[in-house]
């Protein structure tokens, strides 16, 4: 007998579901052949680096768009471009670049800049060590920080020396091996990744003028970074900055309580960009109805790419 999953996958089965008419055809596979590597994001060099800064090797993926994009003049062959860089580059990078490959062909808003997109991540096979790199001293709860801190590559606490990484060391090869504008880069960063944005901004990074702080994942310590935020807003910046603040609204009341603790620390965010405006910075927030802490990222990343970027 056939189980619903053997029906649909044979030939009878799919002709009956899709209410094809017709002679069934046997599956010809003569002409596939494995290519025995995984399938590429187009238009990307991949690279391992090892850094003396963070002690680890980093996967850093570097995405340009093609010579010729829709309903633009060609670029020519080596045009200088806008480097953005991407944390949680294993995913984000693709989805940075499809959302800028539809934004390249937009008829009704065009001009979005040809960008170099740098996606940041760890090789496959070696531990995900996010919530080390991406997470200040003191940033995350006690109740979360043990649970963190069983192996050195997750135990929290290591942005300076990944900023450092991104400073010292991945930056000038970026700009060294690819012809970029002669000014200051944009940073992407969700959940911890937005959490390490937070701090780059917080940091007044040379590197960064432009920041995505998607859902940051700020927590009640004995830390108040909040507090230094607020400080600083009222202070000199260190460039001409652009930011776009995203979360969605179940996270801020959806039950969870870790979740809503990042929620309320995103409402103290905004408060201190109202209270503190300085002439230096540029933002917009947006609380994206329904949407959770997961669900959030896409339409959101869409959003802070056009804003961050868009003319």
């Amino acid at each position: 007998m056939f189980g619903r999953r053997e029906f649909l996958m044979s030939g009878v089965g799919l002709t009956a579901a899709l209410g094809v008419e017709g002679v069934v055809h046997a599956a010809d596979s003569s002409g596939f052949k494995p290519t025995g590597q995984p399938w590429p994001v187009r238009n990307t060099d991949a690279f391992e680096y090892q850094s003396r800064a963070v002690g680890d090797k980093m996967a850093i993926g570097v995405w340009s768009p093609p010579k010729t994009l829709p309903h633009i003049a060609p670029l020519g062959d080596n045009p200088p471009l806008d480097v953005i860089y991407v944390l949680d580059g294993s995913f984000a990078l693709n989805m940075s670049a499809a959302i800028c490959m539809l934004q390249y062909a937009d008829l009704i808003n065009p001009g979005f800049p040809p960008v170099l997109l740098v996606g940041v991540d760890y090789p496959v096979g070696q531990p995900n060590a996010r919530t080390r790199d991406y997470t200040m001293v003191d940033a995350v709860p006690a109740s979360m920080k043990g649970g963190l801190s069983t192996t050195p590559a997750t135990t929290p606490g290591g942005a300076d020396k990944f900023l450092a990484f991104l400073e010292q060391e991945l930056d000038p090869f970026i700009r060294s091996r690819y012809n970029t504008l002669k000014k200051p880069a944009g940073i992407l960063g969700s959940s911890f990744g937005g959490t390490f944005t937070f701090y780059a901004f917080l940091k007044q990074s040379r590197l960064f003028d432009r920041y995505w702080l998607g859902s940051p994942g700020i927590f009640s310590t004995d830390a108040d970074y909040v507090g230094q935020f607020e400080t600083l807003l009222k202070g000199k910046l260190a460039h001409p900055t652009r930011m776009f603040l995203s979360a969605g609204s179940r996270e801020l009341n959806g039950g969870v309580a870790l979740y809503e603790e990042l929620g309320q620390h995103f409402n103290r965010t905004i408060s201190a960009l109202n209270r503190a405006a300085n002439d230096k910075l540029e933002w917009r927030s947006r609380i994206y109805d329904g949407q959770t802490h997961t669900s959030v990222f896409a339409p959101a990343l869409n959003d802070a790419l056009f804003y961050l970027l868009g003319r």
